[in-house]
């Protein structure tokens, strides 16, 4: 299992990456881009920057045209935080950031829908959250889109090990 963490990479994290039983370490910078804008020609601009780097790309939804954009008509390899495109829920339904649409086209276009340890920590509304991504895991799993499940650490105290993102993860699934 792969740690993605939005750090620099130093040996002290390497080391503790290994510790905490993750195989690879991948940072920002070297290994990954994060790229979040509310502009199409930002995120084209920066797919190419990453694309001369050869860095895994991965986008962080802002609104939900933008999401649509990045799924189908860039090359971007994940998405995250698609569960904080809407501020509130309807009151029928959970507003998740994603649908049978988003998925059919994540599928055809070979993304992955990619979930945050880090954003359930840091979130003032943590219920939220995890309605959210159990929602949107549900619907990832019926229209079969691959996901990816990982800390995203910010700092080293919100690393976790490998076993307790997987049964986490496993929770969540249900």
């Amino acid at each position: 299992m792969d740690n993605f963490v939005l750090l620099k990479r130093t040996p002290a994290l390497e080391r503790q990456s290994k510790a905490l039983g993750f195989e690879r370490l991948r940072c920002t910078g070297e290994d990954i881009v994060i790229i979040n804008s509310f502009h199409k020609k930002d995120v084209l601009h920066s797919i190419l920057q990453a694309k001369k780097k050869r860095q895994l790309m991965i986008y962080r939804a802002t609104r939900e045209e933008m999401l649509r954009f990045a799924l189908e008509k860039t090359d971007i390899d994940m998405v995250i935080g698609q569960e904080f495109i809407h501020p509130q829920d309807s009151l029928h339904f959970l507003r998740s950031g994603l649908d049978q649409v988003l998925c059919s086209i994540a599928v055809q276009r070979k993304k992955t829908i990619a979930f945050s340890f880090h954003d359930i920590l840091t979130s003032p509304h943590q219920a939220k959250v995890l309605g959210r991504m159990a929602f949107n895991m549900w619907l990832c799993k019926k229209y079969k889109v691959p996901m990816f499940f990982s800390t995203f650490a910010e700092n080293e105290w919100e690393l976790r090990s490998a076993s307790d993102l997987q049964a986490f993860w496993r929770v969540l699934e249900r």
